[in-house]
Parts: structure tokens; sequence; C-alpha cells
């Protein structure tokens, strides 16, 4: 038969072990919470780098656009006969 001792450490243990999961159930929300905002965070990292992406690529539309125009200005004032050998 169990005795009182054997009953009063199983009843510790018991205890023990509820402390212990309930600590492990707290940690377990904290983790689940850290990581809801490392989601967030990364959600909030891509909509700007997207953001930035877009303006790239406009400012790289711009650029292409004024490197033509520049270009056909500068055909333009070429004057002519420009590359003939000149007397």
């Amino acid at each position: 038969m169990a005795t009182d001792d054997d009953n009063e450490n199983l009843s510790r243990k018991v205890r023990k072990l509820a402390v212990d999961h309930a600590e492990t159930r707290w940690l377990a929300l904290r983790v689940d919470d850290d990581v809801k905002e490392l989601r967030a965070d990364l959600r909030a990292v891509q909509a700007t780098q997207q953001e930035h992406t877009g303006r790239f690529d406009s400012l790289d539309l711009q650029l292409r656009s004024l490197t033509q125009l520049v270009g056909q200005v500068l055909e333009r004032l070429d004057p002519p006969g420009r590359g003939e050998t000149g007397a």
C-alpha cells in the first residue's frame, strides 16, 4: 500500500508537472505572439519593397526616355559633314 510519504511525493510531482505545463503553455503563447509580430513586420517590409520596386521601375523608364531624347538631340546637333575630311 502507498504510504502518506508516497502520496505526498506523488502529489508534489503532479503539482510540479502542472506548473511546468502551465509555464510551457505560457512560453508557447509568447512564441506564437512573437511569430505573429514577425509576420506583420515581414508584410510591412514586403509592401515597402514593392513600393520601392515600383518607384525604381518608374525612374528606369524615365531615364531610358531621357537618354533616348538626348540621343535624338545630339543627332540633330551634329554638323553636316562631320567625320569627313575637310580642306
